[in-house]
């Protein structure tokens, strides 16, 4: 495994999937998985988690049995020229898991396991007839041969039995036997008969008890019957063998397409560990970018939280990490630095391995290869020293990085002069900078802070620490200088007061430490009120979602009550409809219909004042009128030649007065604008009891809404709806008349129907 890699504790990570490993050839893969820094791979390998996590999060698992390397298993059988049948079965377990998984595994990133197992499907469905695969057993039914082997095995036994019941109490009536039962001696049937009447029972010694106290006899009368069991016993173990290898040889005949299943399960059974072991630490998939920038928010380092996980300690502190060209960590030590340079590294490493990341959100961008230095490389057995090791590691990513590459250094320059590493160090991050890589450096130099933090996108950043505890709290601030307190720590691992109170004084640059000192209390009061504001900021979320709630609630008593009220109308008005079918009383019916809409005018706000002679539009239509008197809240409205009673909450201003005396001429353009209003209705298809419940309802629509014609189409068919329908239109109330459509409007397939005068006059 990449040394980079293992800088990263990525080895670890695989130990933790190995956990949710099934397979043993899943098991050999993952233990030497590496990342592969290719787009296209790696978004294959987040749809299959993703497609793994849907079905998770809906309740669904996939269970894959536990399987040996079926690829072993044929190579093992193919030397061995014979299948056995323990083996048989985990290769029959292996194709029932993918048949009984089928729908889910058919239209998913893992459907090729489907097609593959396709023409094992016959081989396998004969098998299942005559193999039992939880006992490894052939059932009766596997040969004819078989068949016959197995009732002479039964007739044997059942005679043999017979006879041994009948010696075991005869013997034991004569008191020769220690106890009442047979035993089974290296295949042959025996009696425990007590030393002292070996001699009675006449037969075969297979031995004695370890006390002597019991010799084990085999009576002549049952010899030649066990020994043609055993014979049966052999010819049906050949028989079987024989079975055994006519299925090796078809098993083996298929053994490339086993080699490729096989690889197929082994992606599945490590993608169902991944999405599992992500399951643990509630974690999302990445968003791979196109963008030069990595964001992640909100994230931890998975191992951490897998350990506090497993202890039952602190869980890791969440941060925010941003990167275009450079990242620059300060702070403490102990702060979390090297932590946090990690969790960057490993979540590009598990990004493009298909891990789910510990983390809010991540958008990953297009990488091909992370670098890492951390740590000390000393090799005592080659005589190199901690610093020449760390050069020569520093040189290979100085070779290898690209604009493609993510540099991760961890105190860069250490374990020599700090002058000259820190200008070293410098030299090395410009250069990695022109080539375009991208920089997490971690670092105590002022020197490497000053040169980095005026590299053109570079973004600075400290690790927090507790002034008045004295203790780190591993938050990275971004946009904030910091120190590495090293007085402080000191003085926490107890130090005495003398020895810091003299660092204090050797310090080159007091006035500097004070400036320092100051600036750092600045910081810790910003970021307090950074925590104020963001409490404040969630009270007011909360208010809003009360708010936002009782809203909700009121709207909905709103509606309740406008339903209601709705439905109340809508009963009286089946009811007046209703009495003016008995009645046949026109005038009656709008007389009632008047007072049922002046009961009924809600008046939720004061609308505007009208005046006679007044000009209105009469509702949401576009026909205008003069008003000629007020009563109450109904207006007489000169509409054309008609006179109208319209609710005044119906009429809008106009903002003109109509002159007094309207000539001919304005009466007959007026009448002109006073057009028909015709809708249509198609009933073809309904059965007659369904068309006339539809009907009735429409002539009520257009009884309310003024509408002066109503063209039904019923088409010619049997004849018997349209006759229906024109039956019950010639004796509904509302209809003024009825005829043939037009020629262009369906002629006898549609009835044009006409509202009566008295309800044209009445437009709602």
């Amino acid at each position: 495994m990449r040394k980079d890699f293992l800088s990263l504790n990525w080895d670890i990570l695989l130990t933790y999937l190995q956990k949710f490993i099934r397979t043993e050839s899943a098991k050999d893969y993952v233990s030497k998985y590496e990342p592969s820094f290719s787009l296209q791979k790696a978004l294959i390998l987040k749809e299959e988690s993703n497609y793994l996590l849907n079905l998770f999060n809906s309740g669904i698992d996939i269970e894959i049995p536990n399987l040996p390397s079926i690829r072993n298993i044929l190579d093992t059988a193919e030397k061995r020229g014979l299948l056995l049948p323990k083996e048989l079965s985990k290769i029959c377990l292996f194709i029932k898991f993918i048949r009984i998984n089928r729908k889910l595994l058919v239209n998913s990133p893992f459907g090729v396991l489907v097609e593959l197992s396709a023409p094992l499907e016959e081989t396998f469905e004969r098998l299942e007839l005559i193999f039992n695969l939880e006992t490894g057993d052939f059932s009766d039914k596997a040969s004819y041969s078989l068949y016959l082997i197995r009732k002479k095995i039964q007739n044997l036994k059942d005679e043999l039995f017979t006879k041994l019941e009948k010696l075991i109490e005869h013997y034991t009536k004569l008191g020769f036997l220690q106890e009442p039962i047979y035993l089974v001696k290296e295949g042959r049937y025996v009696l425990p008969v007590k030393p002292e009447f070996k001699n009675k029972i006449k037969g075969i010694v297979h031995g004695f008890s370890q006390s002597g106290a019991t010799v084990f006899v085999e009576p002549f009368s049952i010899v030649v019957l066990t020994n043609e069991l055993n014979e049966l016993l052999w010819e049906e173990e050949r028989e079987i063998n024989r079975l055994l290898r006519e299925i090796t040889n078809e098993l083996l005949r298929e053994k490339e397409r086993f080699t490729q299943l096989e690889r197929e399960l082994v992606r599945l059974d490590v993608a169902q560990a991944r999405v599992r072991l992500g399951k643990l630490y509630n974690g999302i998939l990445p968003e791979f970018t196109d963008s030069e920038r990595l964001e992640i928010e909100e994230g931890v380092h998975p191992l951490l939280y897998l350990r506090a996980l497993e202890g039952g300690g602190t869980f890791p502190v969440a941060n925010n990490f941003y990167l275009t060209r450079a990242l620059l960590i300060t702070g403490p030590n102990l702060g979390g630095k090297t932590v946090s340079l990690k969790t960057i590294g490993l979540y590009v490493l598990m990004a493009y391995g298909g891990f789910l990341l510990p983390a809010k959100r991540a958008k990953i961008p297009f990488l091909q290869d992370v670098l890492v230095d951390i740590g000390d490389d000393q090799n005592l057995m080659i005589g190199e020293s901690s610093f020449s090791a760390h050069l020569r590691n520093l040189l290979r990513i100085v070779k290898r990085a690209n604009e493609k590459s993510l540099v991760l250094l961890d105190e860069p320059g250490r374990g020599t002069n700090p002058d000259e590493g820190s200008a070293l160090v410098c030299a090395i991050i410009e250069r990695l900078l022109k080539r375009g890589a991208k920089l997490v450096v971690t670092t105590h130099s002022q020197a490497i802070k000053g040169f980095l933090s005026n590299s053109e996108g570079a973004l600075i950043g400290t690790m927090e620490f507790d002034h008045r505890t004295h203790q780190p709290t591993y938050r990275l601030l971004l946009g904030y200088w910091g120190d590495s307190h090293a007085l402080k720590l000191a003085k926490k691992l107890g130090f005495d007061e003398e020895i810091l109170k003299r660092a204090e004084e050797l310090l080159e640059n007091q006035e500097y430490y004070q400036w320092q000192k100051r600036y750092l209390e600045e910081i810790e009061k910003i970021e307090q009120m950074k925590k104020e504001l963001s409490e404040k900021t969630r009270q007011l979320e909360l208010e809003r979602e009360k708010i936002r709630k009782l809203k909700e609630k009121l709207q909905e008593e709103l509606n309740r009550a406008i339903e209601k009220i709705y439905t109340d109308w809508q009963k009286e008005f089946q009811e007046l409809i209703n009495k003016i079918s008995e009645e046949k009383s026109i005038k009656k019916a709008r007389e009632e219909f008047r007072n049922f809409l002046r009961e009924r005018t809600i008046k939720f706000e004061e609308g505007p004042q009208f005046s006679v002679g007044e000009r209105v539009r009469i509702g949401s239509t576009a026909r205008e009128g003069e008003i000629l008197a007020i009563k109450e809240n109904i207006a007489i409205v000169a509409c054309g030649p008609f006179k109208l009673e319209i609710p005044l909450c119906e009429l809008k201003k106009i903002g003109q007065k109509a002159e007094t005396v309207t000539s001919s001429k304005n009466l007959r353009e007026k009448k002109e604008e006073t057009s028909f209003k015709q809708e249509k209705l198609n009933l073809i298809g309904e059965t007659v009891e369904s068309a006339l419940n539809i009907l009735e309802k429409k002539i009520n629509e257009c009884f309310l809404r003024g509408v002066n014609r109503l063209l039904v189409i019923h088409g010619h068919g049997t004849g018997r709806l349209r006759s229906s329908i024109r039956e019950y239109l010639s004796k509904h109330p509302l209809i003024e008349s009825i005829e043939d459509a037009p020629p262009s409007a369906g002629g006898s397939g549609a009835t044009l129907v006409s509202l009566a005068e008295a309800i044209k006059n009445t437009t709602y």
